[in-house]
């Protein structure tokens, strides 16, 4: 049924992403044509006074260091022959997670309700998403 996925994961709570990617995998157990585009999403600084103190090149840093931690993520997690594609983006979230959803035309979302599990609800980033995109969302708690 699902053929195309985003995944959209935080690198700072692994045992969450892991729990995303088998959730993705058991779904799709059956279809070996699935692609799997797993998404770590760099919050951009919200507030510019605290930009102007970052070193000059620090969202190419960080986003070296994002994509270094997908990768390894990935490795981990999906098996050898998963069609896996790595996507780090800047800024943010739930608008570059619903940017690249309709970009990549992907056919489900999924995502953590929140990043702590005894949270009850969800994050302001996976209500926004959710309010916002015009692709299907699988909240996981």
């Amino acid at each position: 049924m699902f053929k195309n996925i985003l995944i959209v994961i935080d690198l700072g709570y692994i045992p969450q992403a892991k729990k995303l990617a088998e959730t993705a995998l058991e779904m799709t157990k059956n279809n070996p044509d699935t692609i799997y585009r797993v998404a770590g999403i760099v919050s951009a600084p919200s507030n510019s006074i605290v930009s102007s103190f970052l070193p000059t090149n620090f969202d190419k840093e960080v986003l070296a260091e994002a994509n270094k931690k997908l990768h390894e993520f990935t490795r981990d997690v999906f098996p050898a022959e998963s069609k896996v594609q790595h996507i780090v983006a800047y800024g943010t979230i739930y608008e570059e997670v619903n940017r690249v959803a309709d970009e990549k035309n992907v056919d489900l979302i999924i995502m953590m309700a929140s990043k702590d599990d005894n949270k009850e609800g969800l994050s302001s980033n996976t209500v926004k998403v959710a309010r916002y995109s015009r692709k299907p969302i699988l909240i996981l708690r």
